[in-house]
C-alpha cells in the first residue's frame, strides 16, 4: 500500500486485503483477508471456504484438496458440530467432529496457542521446482504432529510424515531435479534464452512443476489420494515424457541421456517378453481373464 502527498492512501493499492499486504506502517498483512469484511467473525475464518479465496485452483488447490480428504468429508457430514461461533474454539474441548484448514495451521488445541503464522506447522515447503525441508523443520514438525496428536495416536502420525516424505522425496528425485538439470543443459548450450518464457520448452517445465508437481505434492500432505495420483503424479509423468523430454531432443539432442539412463526411467526403453509374460500372468490370477 502506498500514501499519496495528499495524505490518502493510493487507489491503485487499495483496497487490497492479501495476507502478505505491506502496509503503509512496514507491518504486513491485512486481517480483513481471512476475517471478512463487515462481520470480522472468526467463524468465517474458521471455516475452509475462506482459504478457498486464495488457495484455489490448478496450482495450488489446496481447498479442493480438503474437500476430497477424509478431514473435509468429516467436516461437511457434521458441520453442525464444530461450534465455529462459539468464542472458544479448542480443538477437544469446543468440537471434535472434524478439522478445518484453520484447525491444523492456525487454532489452538490443548497445548498450543493460536498462530497467525500460517507456516509454523509446515516442515516442507512445497511452492518451488524441487522441494526442500523448511528452517527448524524438526520443530515445526513436531508441533504439527501435536496437532495430529489431537485425534489420531502417534504411530498413524508417524506412518503418515513417512509416506509424505516418501511422496516429496520420489516428486524431487525422479522429476523436478533431473528436470532442472535438463534446463540448466539447454541454457549452458544456448538453447533458451535468459529470458524467461521465450521458448515453449520453458512453459512446459513451469507447468511441470508449478501445476502438475504442486498438485502431487500438496495432494500427498493433506491426504487427498486422487490429487496425489491422478490430478498429481500422472499428468506430472504426461507433461515430463511426452513434453519435456521430446521438446528437449528436438533442441538438443541426446540431451535426455543422462535421464532415462536413470533406473527409474529405464522402464522408457520397453520390456522384455519375459517380463512382460510374467506382468500378464499376475494381472490373470488376480482379477481374471
Amino acid at each position: 500500500m502506498k500514501v499519496l502527498a495528499s495524505g490518502k492512501i493510493d487507489p491503485t493499492t487499495w483496497p487490497n486485503t492479501g495476507i502478505g499486504r505491506i502496509n503503509p506502517d512496514g507491518s504486513r498483512g491485512a486481517c480483513s483477508a481471512c476475517h471478512s469484511r463487515h462481520l470480522f467473525s472468526a467463524k468465517v475464518a474458521r471455516s475452509p471456504e475462506s482459504c478457498g479465496k486464495c488457495h484455489l485452483g490448478p496450482d495450488h488447490p489446496q481447498k479442493e484438496i480438503y474437500d476430497e480428504s477424509k478431514h473435509g468429508i468429516a467436516f461437511y457430514a457434521n458441520r453442525d458440530r464444530m461450534n465455529l461461533d462459539s468464542r472458544s474454539w479448542v480443538l477437544g474441548k469446543d468440537y471434535s467432529a472434524a478439522p478445518t484448514c484453520a484447525t491444523c495451521h492456525m487454532s489452538a488445541t490443548a497445548d498450543l496457542p493460536v498462530t497467525h503464522d500460517p507456516g509454523e506447522r509446515l516442515s516442507w515447503t512445497l511452492r518451488p521446482a524441487v522441494s526442500r525441508k523448511m528452517e527448524d523443520w524438526e520443530k515445526k514438525r513436531a508441533t504439527m504432529r501435536q496437532v495430529c496428536g489431537n485425534c489420531h495416536d502417534q504411530r498413524f502420525v508417524g506412518a503418515f510424515y513417512t509416506q509424505y516424505d516418501i511422496t516429496v522425496d520420489l516428486y524431487n528425485e525422479k522429476f523436478a531435479k533431473p528436470a532442472g538439470e535438463l534446463m540448466k543443459k539447454l541454457a549452458a548450450a544456448g538453447k533458451i534464452t535468459p529470458n524467461t518464457f521465450t521458448g515453449k520448452i520453458e512453459w512446459t517445465y513451469f507447468l511441470l512443476w508449478h501445476h502438475e508437481g504442486r498438485r502431487a505434492r500438496h495432494g500427498a500432505s493433506m491426504m487427498a489420494p486422487d490429487y496425489t495420483q491422478w490430478h498429481g503424479f500422472f499428468e506430472v509423468a504426461n507433461r515430463f515424457y511426452n513434453e519435456l523430454l521430446p521438446e528437449a531432443e528436438e533442441l538438443l539432442p541426446g540431451s535426455t541421456d543422462f535421464i532415462l539412463a536413470q533406473d527409474q526411467h529405464k522402464w522408457k526403453k520397453g520390456i522384455g517378453k519375459e517380463e512382460r509374460e510374467k506382468m500378464k500372468k499376475f494381472y490373470e490370477e488376480r482379477y481374471g481373464k
